[in-house]
């Protein structure tokens, strides 16, 4: 199945939330100063995305569908579970790393399955998939 502009864009607006709100709940136990200046930019780069892609969107005449208030809680719950015993610049960094990893893979299924109609549509959803192998190697000095 070919995907259209919107589905994308819906997508990558999607995609940064969940990164965003993934780096949200981590922040606040990044004690390395270098961590958290990290995840700091990061934070700015997914809004960035979303942003764009928001923008995008709604130029179309379509508003952006963010994620499900259950996906949402989920995810938080995970986090939360994940650093209740190791709140260590190590483990952030891990889970970061899992996050981001899942990204990649989403987004290259989502890409591959693109009809390519807008060329910047492409070069947004090829900016998050960037940004997301960026943020495993900026990860991997804290394991």
């Amino acid at each position: 199945m070919m995907l259209n502009d919107t589905q994308l864009l819906n997508h990558v607006y999607q995609s940064a939330e969940m990164g965003r709100d993934g780096i949200l709940s981590v922040l606040k136990y990044a004690e390395n100063p270098k961590l958290s200046q990290a995840l700091r930019q990061q934070l700015e780069e997914y809004k960035n995305l979303q942003d764009s892609s928001a923008h995008m969107l709604q130029e179309r005449g379509v508003k952006p569908e963010g994620i499900s208030p259950m996906v949402k809680a989920s995810s938080q719950v995970m986090s939360a579970m994940k650093t209740m015993n190791d709140r260590s610049a190590t483990k952030i960094a891990e889970m970061m790393i899992q996050g981001n990893t899942m990204g990649v893979t989403k987004s290259l299924r989502v890409i591959h399955d693109y009809s390519m109609e807008d060329e910047r549509v492409s070069d947004l959803a090829n900016k998050l998939l960037e940004t997301e192998q960026n943020n495993i190697e900026q990860m991997k000095p804290f394991l």
